[in-house]
């Protein structure tokens, strides 16, 4: 679980490292490359579905089990330090970056980050969180949680056996997790932004399936699910159908379009989307049980460095994009040095910077292994 959450942190750089990429590249994301292709709008479309619903997972899962640990008192004073305040801090020094980004790349005279962080940020033109907003949503999801902790004792018991869900269990998961999305997005479009008192931001369709995973990843600690003899994907069954999902979903998006104005436009999106992100996210978790079951020096110090790298990729994205714009190279090698040196410079800055303080993890682990946890 700890080297599948640092896997999924490295595919959100290198997925936004493809947006300057794509076609159909959207005109507020902050650098667009002249030189753009379907291949990436084919990465983007389907590397953005299963990502942060996984991530909520995880958070869910691994939420439950710190509670039980902890308590609620010692949950919210780690919760404060290490996503609260990471957040706060976030949105003043690294969200800021985004608009920033955005005038450098397109205006002749663009003003400096200073003024952008004084004088344009905190407007309504301005104003966005980056991939920050995931922490936000995530204290949010957090309150919840702890609210039914408080009011459910049941949630505090722990399986004496090892749970496994049934067949039945995921047609029904899925038959309400799609009609919910197709639900919400009767009101707002796929990929719509939504500020919430400009606090929170929110992609109204996605949250609602983000909301699912979470308490997917509460119920799956509760049943004890993927512990030792506990449940375990299979990968020859849900790999097929991601992929199977994932090329149905790319052609039906690149054939109705992104605003899909009919109801069964949406309902078809609803149904491949969400078919997709759970197919995707049990193969993910039954291939890194088979295969990532393990630590050691280099995975503990990049599950360590993993929320550091979360928090400070996007402008070191944008750097390298707006680099590389200028030189007619081949597109493919274009992207492959914007990911790879994002990778690294953030891996950098994480583990021989972020590291060093408390609201990152600090020097109090040490150990390969408890680096991981």
């Amino acid at each position: 679980m700890d080297n599948l959450r640092s896997f999924i942190v490295c595919i959100v750089v290198v997925f936004h490292a493809a947006l300057a990429f794509m076609i159909f590249c959207p005109e507020w994301w902050p650098v667009a490359d002249p030189q753009q292709n379907l291949f990436f709008t084919g990465v983007v479309l389907l590397t953005d579905v299963p990502i942060m619903p996984i991530m909520f997972l995880l958070a869910g899962y691994f939420g439950l089990e710190s509670l039980r640990r902890r308590g609620l008192g010692d949950f919210w004073h780690d919760k404060f330090w290490r996503i609260v305040v990471p957040w706060l801090l976030g949105i003043v020094v690294i969200a800021p970056f985004c608009p920033y980004f955005l005038l450098l790349s397109r205006d002749a005279n663009p003003p400096s980050f200073l003024h952008v962080l004084t004088d344009l940020y905190f407007t309504e033109r301005y104003n966005t969180q980056g991939a920050l907003w995931f922490l936000g949503v995530l204290t949010v999801f957090f309150g919840a949680l702890s609210l039914v902790w408080a009011a459910w004792p049941a949630l505090r018991r722990v399986d004496e056996h090892p749970g496994r869900p049934t067949a039945a269990f995921w047609v029904g998961f899925s038959a309400v997790v799609m009609v919910v999305f197709l639900a919400v997005n009767q009101f707002w479009f796929d990929f719509q932004w939504v500020p919430i008192d400009y606090v929170l931001w929110v992609q109204p369709t996605r949250v609602s399936l983000e909301a699912f995973y979470f308490v997917l990843g509460v119920h799956a600690c509760r049943g004890r699910w993927f512990v030792a003899g506990g449940y375990r994907p299979n990968v020859v069954v849900w790999l097929p159908v991601a992929v199977a999902a994932g090329a149905l979903l790319f052609v039906y998006k690149m054939w109705v379009g992104f605003l899909m104005p009919e109801l069964w436009m949406r309902a078809g999106h609803a149904v491949l989307h969400c078919l997709f992100c759970l197919a995707t996210t049990l193969a993910l978790i039954g291939l890194f049980q088979a295969h990532a079951d393990r630590t050691g020096a280099f995975l503990g110090r990049l599950a360590a460095a993993s929320f550091g790298i979360y928090w400070v990729h996007m402008p070191i994205v944008f750097a390298f994009n707006l680099l590389v714009r200028g030189y007619d190279w081949n597109i493919y090698v274009k992207y492959l040095v914007v990911s790879a040196l994002a990778l690294v410079v953030s891996h950098l800055v994480a583990s021989r910077g972020l590291l060093l303080l408390p609201i990152f993890g600090g020097r109090r682990l040490t150990s390969p292994r408890l680096l991981a946890r």
